[in-house]
């Protein structure tokens, strides 16, 4: 299947002066399949913290849909110590009340901190892949810099 998106799917060395970049990565399909599933596609997710980039089959296009979100608790808030902060105050202000009770107030206290802070940790996450998307096949010092610092920056923050 034609790949969409960035073309190689494995890099050795990157943002180095020995910077490889090959596609070992693919998917096959008969025509039969193709037939079955006209709007299938194969696109390249990019950004990867690892040396081969994920290529997602989507087998449709959606369009139109509205996308329903529930707020997650998300692993990276244990690292902040405002969420314990929250949690703590939460349990204390709510002393009185029953046991699901607290728990409930204590999860909608954290979820609307979360989505302000996972709203930021997006922003940051796809500011990462941004740079590292523009960098991607450069040889030049400055680039090399910048994709070093977008790629560490990346695996930090995941």
């Amino acid at each position: 299947m034609e790949l969409q998106g960035y073309p190689f799917t494995w890099e050795r060395y990157p943002g180095t002066n020995k910077w490889v970049e090959i596609r070992l990565d693919k998917a096959i399909a008969t025509s039969s399949w193709m037939h079955l599933f006209k709007d299938a596609r194969l696109i390249n997710l990019e950004v990867s913290t690892s040396d081969h980039n994920p290529i997602l089959l989507v087998l449709m296009v959606v369009d139109g849909l509205p996308r329903v979100r529930k707020q997650k608790f998300e692993n990276v808030w244990l690292r902040e110590p405002v969420c314990k902060q929250i949690v703590e105050e939460s349990w204390s202000r709510y002393q009185t009340a029953s046991l699901p009770d607290k728990l409930q107030k204590c999860i909608e206290e954290v979820a609307v901190w979360g989505q302000e802070f996972t709203g930021n940790f997006r922003k940051r996450i796809e500011k990462c892949k941004q740079v590292i998307r523009s960098t991607k096949g450069r040889r030049d010092r400055d680039a090399s810099q910048q994709y070093q610092s977008a790629t560490k920056d990346l695996a930090e923050i995941g």
